[in-house]
This record gives structure tokens, C-alpha cells and sequence, in this order.
């Protein structure tokens, strides 16, 4: 073989094992390029093609350790730029990936003094618990996941900004609707963060200008909603207390319609017909909850009709049906609840 033809060779040779090594990075090397670049469309582009990547829960843990190798640092500058479409691009990006680095990235978004990078971040752990809850081998430990529903349920309970709260409760569905059998100790204590966190808010109510409820009522009413499902599903192994936890919050719930209904003077027909209708969807999703939870620990409970009442104008219906729940002898503050007897109605009801 002479000189030119083996400098050739190796020459070929070489070029097949860079085509090789980058082939075999789950993300492509141009996206990486786009997502340094100062310009912010190029960033936006990138994205949708690396979640195509690190968005499949049937990644393998290897190749999702890789592709963080890849992308964290680029994501870490993103979030750390100061420039809220960057930092939405990264925190989105870090959600995806599933990693211990990705979530300690995340936390970061909850420091921001921006509600729409904070509910980013509550949108990137959604859409980590998704990826988590259909993986084959979960690629996060179970204390680190722990942590971050810690992380939300204080976001629920504490952030200025409803929006974001409500967005911390959209995330803590998505981990308590993990149904990895493997990860159902940390679906249940986010299905408790849940209720408990939305609970805590829903009693902050009475130092808050009327102006700033809705946002909290449309908070109880997702997580409500969300309860209910769960309570519902007989295949999910839900400890009682957790059971109680979330009959709390509809009881809570049902308080506040109480509360509103009270105030008009117990005439349904005397409450704003806008606020009467949001009222209305918050009482069906509550005795709903308590329906199922009462399912869930006794053999045959009795249905309600609250929100038929309530929608109707049926006042001494509504009242009696209502304190048959919350009041001092009502369900919710006796076996097997035993919840506090002026927790719901000051006045026992």
C-alpha cells in the first residue's frame, strides 16, 4: 500500500468514527448548536426536536444519562439568562430530561421573581411525572421525586400568583396519577400534598379581597376534580388518611359556597348569577368527592344533590343538604372522618 492510498484510509477512517460518535448521541449535534445561539427563534426551533428525543418514556436510562450529558449545561445557560422566552425554553427542555441534574434546574425556575418563568417550572415537573410514570426503569429515585412534590405543595400553598399555584396542583395531579406500581408510595403523598395544600389554601380565603378568590376557587376546583377521579378508580391503593385528606378539602370547599350563600342572606337567587355559576360547578365537584371517599370507607353512602339544589335556587334544600355534610353533626365531622366539629360552619351548623 503506498503513502497516499493509507493517508487516505486513515483519513476515511477517522471521518467514519466522528460520523459514528455523533450518530450515536441521542441529541442531534445541530439542535445543540441552535440552543446556544443568541438567536432566540433558533432556540425555539431546537426544542420540539430534542423533546421528540428526551420526551419518549421509553428512552433507555443510559441513553437518557447521555442525552443530559449533552444538554444540561446548554439548558443551564438558558435558565440562568435573565430573558424569560430562554428561561421557558430551558425549564421545558429540563422537564424532559429526568435526571437529578435537570430537577435541581428546575428549582431554580421557583426563584424567579417571574410568575410566568415560576409556572414553567410547575409545567416542566408536570411533564416530568408524566415521562417518570411511564418509564420501564424510573430514572429518578424515589426520595428525589419526594422533593419535588414537597417543592410544589409549597408552591400551592404560598405562591402570590393563583396562576402558578394552580399550576403546582396541575403538576401534583400528574404525580398522583403515576400508576407504576413501583411508584405508588409517592403517588399517594402527592395525591396528599394535593388535597392538603389546596385545603390550607382554600381557608386562607377570609384574609383575601374577594377580587383575588376566583383564582383559588378555580384552584380547589381542579383539584377536586382530580380527587375525585382517583377516589373513584378502585384499583388505586389509597391509604385512609390520605381518603380523609381529600374529603377535607371538598369539605372546605363546600364551606366557602356555604360561607357565599350565607352572606346573601341564605337566598341563592340573591348571589351575582356569574359568581352563582362558578359557585354551582364547586359544589358538584366537592359532594362529589365526598361521595367517593365516603365510598372508599363505608359500605354504601348515600348520594347528594347539592349542586341540583344550589343550581336551582332551592334554598332550604341546599341548607339542609349542606350541613347534612359539614355541619357539627354532619358527615364529614364524625366516624370515620372525624374531622373538627366548627372546622367547616364557626357555629357547629
Amino acid at each position: 500500500m503506498n503513502r497516499p492510498t493509507r493517508h487516505f484510509l486513515l483519513a476515511a477512517h477517522a471521518a467514519l468514527l466522528v460520523t459514528l460518535s455523533a450518530a450515536a448521541q441521542p441529541v442531534d449535534q445541530r439542535d445543540l448548536d441552535k440552543l446556544g445561539s443568541d438567536d432566540i427563534e433558533l432556540v425555539t426551533d431546537a426544542r420540539p426536536d430534542i423533546l421528540d428525543v428526551i420526551g419518549n418514556p421509553g428512552l433507555s436510562v443510559g441513553d437518557r444519562l447521555q442525552a443530559a450529558g449533552q444538554l444540561v449545561e446548554p439548558v443551564r445557560s438558558l435558565i440562568a439568562s435573565d430573558d424569560e422566552l430562554r428561561e421557558v425554553n430551558g425549564l421545558l427542555l429540563a422537564g424532559a430530561l429526568v435526571t437529578p441534574d435537570a430537577m435541581e434546574l428546575i428549582e431554580t425556575g421557583f426563584e424567579s421573581d417571574k410568575p410566568g418563568v415560576r409556572y414553567t417550572a410547575t409545567r416542566a415537573l408536570r411533564n416530568t411525572f408524566a415521562i417518570l410514570g411511564s418509564q420501564r426503569t424510573p430514572s429518578l429515585q424515589a426520595q428525589e421525586i419526594s422533593r419535588q412534590i414537597k417543592t410544589l405543595g409549597e408552591v400551592l400553598r404560598h405562591d402570590p400568583d393563583p396562576y402558578v399555584s394552580e399550576g403546582a396542583a396541575r403538576a401534583l395531579v400528574a404525580a398522583a396519577n403515576m400508576a407504576d406500581p413501583r411508584l405508588n408510595p409517592i403517588a399517594q403523598r402527592a395525591f396528599s400534598e394535593l388535597a392538603l395544600g389546596t385545603a390550607d389554601r382554600m381557608q386562607s380565603l377570609g384574609d383575601l379581597p374577594e377580587d383575588q378568590h376566583l383564582g383559588i376557587i378555580r384552584i380547589a376546583m381542579v383539584t377536586n376534580f382530580n380527587l375525585r377521579k382517583i377516589l373513584q378508580d378502585r384499583k388505586r391503593n389509597l391509604d385512609n388518611k390520605h381518603v380523609i385528606g381529600a374529603a377535607s378539602v371538598a369539605g372546605d370547599s363546600l364551606a366557602y359556597a356555604y360561607s357565599r350563600f350565607q352572606n346573601a342572606g341564605r337566598k341563592l337567587e340573591a348571589i351575582d348569577p356569574s359568581e352563582r355559576d362558578t359557585l354551582a360547578q364547586l359544589v358538584g365537584t366537592s359532594e362529589l368527592v365526598v361521595y367517593f371517599a365516603r365510598a372508599r370507607l363505608e359500605r354504601q353512602p348515600d348520594r347528594t344533590s347539592l349542586r341540583e339544589a344550589f343550581a336551582s335556587g332551592k334554598d332550604r334544600d341546599f341548607n339542609r343538604g349542606i350541613l347534612a355534610l359539614i355541619g357539627k353533626s354532619g358527615v364529614l365531622c364524625n366516624p370515620p372522618f372525624g374531622l373538627e366539629a366548627d372546622r367547616f360552619v364557626p357555629s357547629g351548623g
